[in-house]
């Protein structure tokens, strides 16, 4: 196979030019692209943004920013319901707000702001201090502010007085008390927020988060409830204060069905109580919109089966007919889209460290008159092992292996002739597996056994703090070595990080067709070999932990303008830093070393001269990186 063969090769095999979205993509050389802006005419080559990292002394494990990816997805989002708007003559407008919870960082939401001030991009909270942060941004005057959540008075206080410095906030009721508490606020201060309901639909999503939808959903008022909370509006004379109607069927929506029949009785909702005399502005439809993941364009739990502009004409349509069909005035449409806009700005970069792979080497050893009868058995199935005996064979190899590893228990085999067997079984079960192979669909048994066969890639990061959505609810990442796609894979491996945690594992990866068990690398040489892991931007730092103090990687965002490329690095947690989020003082750390130091002192076990080179050690290492060094 030629090299560039090998690299269409490899486009296909790790499906880049689909989850890609026109971000991502293997040039002519084998190397990963980034294009920021979409435009493959300003591109950045990863591997070398790392290289250049490492010479301003930041090595991996890092997370690579690219900010203009952001700028880019907003654009998309929002101009892909101006096309709807526009083709189905709807007479509202589209108004984007981004959840805070999704990503966190002040970076992060400074981007979003910024960038998103053309389009009157708001911001969407869910707790007292994601409100205090997003209360301090200036966000354009037709840009929302949306309180989700259950709320106290505290936050209820909270939200009137963002209403009091001209904030353009809507407080989401999600039970009748709330609406009290907001009430109760009328003539105690001079304004309080605008109201919005949420209501709790018969229809649900699609997806992981489906359970976040539906009448046995956590948040939202059941349709008594509404109706109890618009008689209480009316009665306390606070009918123009109800502004939104709110929705929600789940992060990542896999299916296009599912939303547009809730989209309709969200509609309905919306007409009958606007015929009751309410004149609600915003129709909020929730987030939901999902990333492909895999690339498969299907619904399957990582990717979706509609694009983009689908999704928004479907919501634009289906909105504007029940409007129609109700005759009542058309809403603006709010989205709380934050995973599609996220997602796909950012990858983490790591190195491998170690690689455990099987050996392919045939054993040198034959048996003599004093070996034991079941190694002698052992021996003969792998020498006459083949594609027509396999299955039989090694479930006869399996037994023998059995005994051997029982008689060594009992003390009837000595250690030498216990790894004789060990060797012999394992080649057994890898010419097992590659006889099982040849067939197009392979039985679960040898399945499973394939997978206990393939090498393990120690990566230098930790999958709890990196992507702890793939450990915790299974979600896959596109994973794929950064360089190197002009070469054939050697290897089927599995990625292992270097936690003390055996669910620090990765075992599933992306494929166009089905999940695979097994992930194609190269044969590390002496160049760094560097993985991928990418569309972690949604979630991944909000939801990141601590897991042996592993803390926060070092940052490199990267930005290009007319072809010049620019670096901004932040350092990542230091061991001092992690220590003190768990109340370990640097301070009395260090005490404690003195002390302990004096002591050995006082018994003549270390010199002055010694005694400081340790305390001096123990400060170096408290401001060094917690990962693996180069």
């Amino acid at each position: 196979m030629s090299r560039l063969q090998q690299i269409i090769k490899a486009r296909e095999d790790y499906n880049i030019d689909d989850w890609g979205a026109g971000y991502y993509a293997i040039n002519d050389q084998g190397f990963v692209e980034c294009y920021p802006t979409g435009d493959p005419e300003q591109s950045s080559t990863i591997h070398k943004i790392v290289d250049t990292a490492r010479q301003r002394g930041v090595h991996p494990p890092l997370i690579i920013r690219f900010p203009q990816i952001i700028a880019s997805q907003l654009a998309r989002l929002d101009q892909a319901f101006q096309r709807s708007i526009a083709e189905f003559n709807y007479s509202g407008g589209h108004l984007g707000v981004f959840p805070f919870k999704v990503n966190q960082r002040r970076e992060f939401i400074d981007a979003i702001v910024s960038c998103g001030a053309k389009y009157n991009y708001g911001l969407e909270i869910g707790s007292k201090a994601e409100l205090i942060s997003a209360m301090s941004y200036s966000l354009s005057r037709r840009a929302l502010l949306i309180c989700n959540g259950f709320k106290d008075e505290e936050f209820i206080e909270m939200a009137c007085l963002a209403a009091e410095i001209g904030r353009n906030i809507v407080s989401v009721v999600e039970g009748p008390d709330e609406l009290q508490m907001l009430l109760d606020r009328v003539g105690v201060t001079n304004s309080i927020p605008q109201i919005g309901i949420r209501t709790r639909l018969y229809s649900r999503g699609s997806g992981k988060w489906q359970n976040s939808s539906g009448s046995t959903s956590k948040f939202g008022l059941t349709i008594v409830e509404l109706l109890d909370c618009l008689k209480t509006l009316k009665e306390r004379g606070c009918v123009d204060k109800l502004t939104m109607l709110h929705l929600h069927i789940g992060s990542q929506i896999t299916e296009i069905k599912k939303f547009k029949n809730a989209l309709k009785e969200a509609a309905r909702i919306y007409s009958k109580i606007t015929k009751k005399g309410f004149s609600i502005n915003y129709l909020n439809i929730g987030g939901g919109v999902g990333v492909d993941y895999d690339g498969s364009r299907s619904s399957s739990p990582c990717s979706v089966n509609y694009v983009l502009q689908e999704f928004t004409n479907d919501a634009v349509y289906v909105i504007a007919q029940v409007c129609k069909e109700e005759n009542v005035p058309e809403p603006h449409i709010v989205t709380e889209s934050g995973r599609v806009i996220a997602a796909y700005h950012s990858l983490v970069v790591t190195d491998i460290r170690e690689v455990q792979a099987p050996t392919t080497e045939a054993s040198s050893w034959l048996p003599d008159t004093k070996t034991h009868k079941s190694l002698v058995e052992l021996r003969y199935i792998y020498d006459h092992l083949n594609q027509k005996n396999y299955a039989e064979y090694y479930h006869d190899a399996v037994e023998y292996h059995e005994e051997l590893a029982t008689l060594f228990n009992l003390g009837y085999l000595d250690l030498d002739e216990r790894g004789l067997a060990e060797e012999l079984f394992q080649e057994i079960c890898r010419k097992t597996v590659r006889f099982s192979t040849i067939h197009k669909r392979q039985v679960a048994e040898f399945a499973s056994l394939h997978q206990n066969l393939v090498s393990k890639y120690l990566a230098n990061f930790s999958i709890f703090q990196s992507i702890p959505d793939a450990w915790s609810i299974g979600q896959l990442f596109p994973v794929m070595p950064l360089s190197r796609h002009q070469e054939k894979p050697t290897h089927e491996a599995n990625i292992f990080d270097i936690t003390c945690d055996s669910d620090g594992c990765l075992a599933q990866f992306i494929d166009r067709r089905e999940i695979k068990s097994v992930l194609g690398l190269h044969s590390p040489s002496t160049e760094p070999y560097y993985l991928g892991f990418f569309l972690v931007g949604a979630y991944q730092e909000s939801l990141a932990s601590g897991h042996n103090l592993f803390g926060a990687t070092h940052e490199v965002e990267v930005t290009i303008d007319n072809g010049r490329q620019t670096l901004r690095i932040t350092d990542g947690d230091t061991v001092s830093e992690l220590l003190e989020t768990r109340n370990f003082s640097k301070k009395a750390l260090i005490a404690r070393f003195l002390k302990r130091v004096e002591h050995l002192q006082e018994q003549n076990k270390l010199t002055p001269e010694r005694g400081q080179e340790i305390i001096s050690l123990l400060k170096n290492y408290l401001k060094s990186y917690p990962y693996l060094h180069c």
